[in-house]
């Protein structure tokens, strides 16, 4: 009898308590409360709790907004009457980032502003660059509950109400997404496929909304654009505006196809390649770096044109030591590379000191080039917020593409030990043996290169992976380009020809005499697989 009352009591007890969904956490809801001194009693809620059942502890009859978000906050809340942002202290509001910045101050998650990035999201230390971010946030303010939602632009902000809809529809909320802090509690949210960048999610878009912690989600390859379904193949999506489509390249063959078509026309802008050597379709528009042309079409492929002996240029380590500044003979060397020769650049990594989002804004202001450049990783940029950061500008980390004879493979070494887990090693071989069916010749490129050629010197790869690199780069006949060893070195290694270039303005760690000097490489790629080196030193 006493088990059958203690499982009734239970189960009244899980009624009266209600549930809230949150991944693997499920938190009760109880009844709106309110603290003595007014606004929202948080020690009577659970972590989410307050996010979740917003509309049930909110007015929701009146909306403070921003100048220029009326339209915005209509659409999500047609009934309320829609007051200036200029007056709120307290209840709903719908915040442009300028106004947020005061509201949010001094919060767990708030508003900051960068002279290259503009608005920027701020969680816990952590910086979120782009306009693509939102922000939900409930808190107690001088006596008054406070529903803030708000983002680094319009599309943020809508990203924050869209969120919030949803979970007054019924989603359930992840309560290790929500950051909750005394009297505060929010998210931060990023929005993939606003291609208006309006906050309101129309029928010729499809929204990607997620909750963000510390690492951001990328879609690199895949829209909606106008109702078309884009996928792109050689290069990643980097921005939608409206009707144009904006491409990264990654190599420099770059296929798009438009499932199921409407026969809509849409611009495409192909960025990081090199006009020069590519079959162009009618009436493209061209500069240094950039293709641009307007099509229909439900497929098609930009590709090089056939090549035979080329010239190339690699360097590498080109962070200042310590700061945000650019090193001075950094930005030499961007000139001489600028007025070189050459069809792209290799740069093996280690772009910024600490990977923070004031250090990449100070690098990308004098990120200069008339050449596409592909990047591998450093350990010194893919840190914390810096990996955001470097995805956002650079992509996917492990790709490869062919020019030629060569088959060219930018490979993320920095994780895992300064090593490869055996995905990236099955996925590298596979590229290798690919190339060899197609006749090209390998070209490795990462950033700490498999073997340290100093005497008694331990500054490369765990020395498990480095063996297995060499002897996988020895059975495909690769050459091999390396940075993080702040030096020129170029040899042979049990057979596997090898460049290490890591003079592009980070500190030297070697006498002029034993290759530690500033330079850039020339690399001259014969069409016969032969692969010739010229060091070019550049004076600070």
């Amino acid at each position: 009898m006493r088990k059958i009352v203690s499982a009734v009591l239970l189960v009244l007890l899980v009624l009266a308590a209600g549930c809230i969904g949150g991944g693997n956490s499920q938190t009760g809801t109880a009844a709106p409360t309110s603290s003595p001194s007014g606004g929202i009693d948080f020690d009577s809620y659970g972590k989410g709790q307050i996010l979740a059942k917003w509309w049930e502890l909110a007015d929701t009859s009146k909306v403070y907004v921003s100048e220029g978000y009326e339209e915005m906050a209509k659409h999500y809340f047609p009934d309320a009457k829609i007051l200036p942002a200029s007056q709120y202290d307290g209840g709903i509001a719908v915040l442009s980032p300028k106004d947020a910045r005061k509201i949010l101050r001094g919060k767990p998650i708030l508003i900051t502003v960068n002279d290259y990035f503009g608005y920027v999201a701020y969680k816990l230390g952590i910086k979120f660059v782009g306009p693509d971010k939102g922000v939900f946030a409930a808190f107690n303010s001088k006596g008054k509950a406070h529903f803030v939602f708000t983002g680094t632009s319009r599309a943020g902000a809508g990203a924050a109400l869209e969120y919030a809809m949803e979970l007054k529809e019924g989603s359930s909320i992840n309560t290790k997404d929500v950051l909750r802090s005394g009297q505060f509690e929010g998210v931060l949210l990023k929005v993939i496929g606003d291609n208006n960048w309006d906050g309101i999610q129309e029928n010729g878009e499809s929204w990607y909304l997620t909750t963000v912690r510390t690492m951001e989600p990328f879609l690199y390859h895949w829209r909606v654009v106008e109702g078309e379904n884009v996928t792109v193949k050689g290069g990643f999506i980097r921005l939608v505006n409206g009707s144009t489509v904006y491409i990264h390249s990654l190599g420099f063959n770059v296929s798009v196809e438009v499932r199921d078509p409407k026969n809509v026309e849409l611009t495409y802008v192909i960025e990081n390649t090199n006009p020069s050597i590519l079959n162009l379709p009618d009436k493209a528009e061209t500069g240094d770096t950039w293709v641009k042309f307007s099509t229909a079409e439900s497929s098609f492929r930009v590709e090089a044109k056939p090549l035979g002996d080329y010239r190339i240029i690699a360097f590498g380590d080109h962070r200042p030591d310590g700061g945000v500044k650019p090193p001075e003979v950094f930005l030499k060397i961007r000139d001489e590379i600028n007025r070189d020769d050459g069809i792209f650049i290799l740069d093996g990594g280690d772009l910024v000191y600490t990977g923070k989002a004031d250090e990449w804004a100070a690098l990308l202001k004098e990120w200069k080039w008339d050449k596409p450049i592909f990047v591998a990783p450093g350990n010194h940029e893919y840190r914390g917020e810096g990996i955001n950061i470097f995805h956002r500008i650079f992509g996917p980390d492990n790709y490869a593409f062919s020019l030629g004879k060569y088959r060219y493979i930018i490979i993320n070494d920095v994780e895992d030990n300064y090593g490869l887990s055996d995905e990236v090693f099955q996925w590298l071989e596979n590229e290798m043996k690919a190339a060899a069916d197609k006749g090209q010749r390998p070209v490795l490129v990462l950033h700490a290169p498999p073997i340290d050629p100093r005497p008694n010197d331990d500054h490369a790869m765990n020395p498990e992976d480095g063996k297995r690199l060499l002897a996988m780069m020895k059975a495909y006949n690769a050459f091999g380009i390396f940075s993080h060893i702040h030096i020129y070195w170029y040899g042979e290694e049990d057979g596997v020809q090898m460049l290490i270039t890591g003079g592009g303005g980070a500190p030297l760690y070697a006498p002029p005499d034993q290759g530690g000097f500033y330079h850039y490489v020339r690399l001259y790629m014969a069409a016969n697989g032969t692969v010739s080196v010229e060091p070019v030193r550049v004076e600070p």
